[in-house]
């Protein structure tokens, strides 16, 4: 026969599932706010239907550089439509590296990413 619990028993089991969700809750937020980022710059295709904007990730631990060499960031890379549709998204360690956006006939790449790809589109961004 099972022992049944006490009621002290019962409430600190529950305040632990609390705690434990609502630190679920904190760390998916932080996430969220993390991937977010902040808008650096944007380049749009030569028909002005798409757009990619690079956005710059928060960095827990600062990056340490040689005197005049900059700041170097990690963020995204992320291919919109007109309407605000996203089609693409790319994380990059070092962003101010990545040479691009070149826009081809079938869509768009870069140069120094992680993937070499081309993205492919449903319309051409150029004409």
């Amino acid at each position: 026969m099972p022992k049944i619990k006490s009621q002290e028993t019962l409430v600190r089991e529950r305040k632990r599932w609390v705690v434990l969700a609502i630190l679920v809750i904190i760390i998916t937020g932080c996430y969220q706010w993390w991937k977010q980022g902040t808008l650096r710059y944007e380049e749009w295709s030569p028909n002005q239907q798409y757009v990619v904007r690079y956005y710059k990730t928060f960095e827990f631990i600062p990056r340490f550089t040689m005197p005049g060499d900059g700041g170097h960031y990690s963020g995204y890379m992320r291919v919109y439509d007109r309407n605000g549709k996203q089609f693409y998204e790319e994380y990059s360690d070092l962003l101010d590296f990545v040479e691009g956006p070149f826009w081809a006939k079938e869509g768009v790449y870069w140069m120094g990413n992680d993937n070499q790809d081309i993205v492919r589109l449903p319309t051409s961004p150029v004409d």
